[in-house]
C-alpha cells in the first residue's frame, strides 16, 4: 500500500512539468498583452494627433460657416425683395445664382466639417479596443 519511492517523484516531475507548462502560458500571454497595450498607446497618440489637426481645421471651417450663413440669408433676403420689385427675370437669375452660389459653399463645408467630425471619435482605438474585449469575453 506504500508508494514506492520512484512513484514519488514521477508525480512530483509531472506536477512540476504542468506547473512549468501553466507558467509559461501565462508569460506568453503577459509578453503578448504587454505587446498590444503598447500598440494600442501608440495607435491612440497618433489618433489623438490626428483628431488635434482636424479640431483646428473644424474651428476654420465654423469660421467659415458664419460668413456665409450671413451672405446666404443676404442672399435669400435680396432675391425676395427684387422678386417684389421687379418684374425683369435677368435680374432674378442673377440673385438666383448668387443664393445658389452661396449655397454651393455652405454644402461643402457641411461635408468637410462631417468628414473632420469623424476622426474626433478615434475610430480605431475604439475598434481596437472592442476586438480586444470581445475576443478575450469569447475565448473564456
Amino acid at each position: 500500500m506504500s508508494e514506492s519511492p520512484d512513484a514519488g517523484s514521477s508525480n512530483n516531475n509531472a506536477e512540476n512539468t504542468e506547473q512549468l507548462a501553466a507558467l509559461q502560458v501565462w508569460a506568453s500571454w503577459l509578453q503578448q498583452s504587454a505587446a498590444m497595450g503598447s500598440e494600442l498607446l501608440q495607435l491612440l497618440q497618433l489618433e489623438l494627433r490626428l483628431a488635434i489637426k482636424d479640431g483646428k481645421r473644424l474651428f476654420v471651417l465654423a469660421l467659415l460657416f458664419v460668413p456665409l450663413l450671413i451672405l446666404a440669408w443676404l442672399g435669400i433676403t435680396v432675391l425676395l425683395a427684387w422678386l417684389v420689385y421687379l418684374v425683369n427675370v435677368s435680374v432674378t437669375q442673377g440673385l438666383l445664382a448668387f443664393l445658389a452660389l452661396q449655397i454651393a459653399g455652405l454644402w461643402i463645408i457641411t461635408l468637410a466639417w462631417k468628414h473632420y467630425k469623424k476622426s474626433l471619435r478615434l475610430p480605431l482605438t475604439t475598434q481596437q479596443l472592442r476586438d480586444f474585449f470581445g475576443a478575450k469575453s469569447s475565448d473564456t
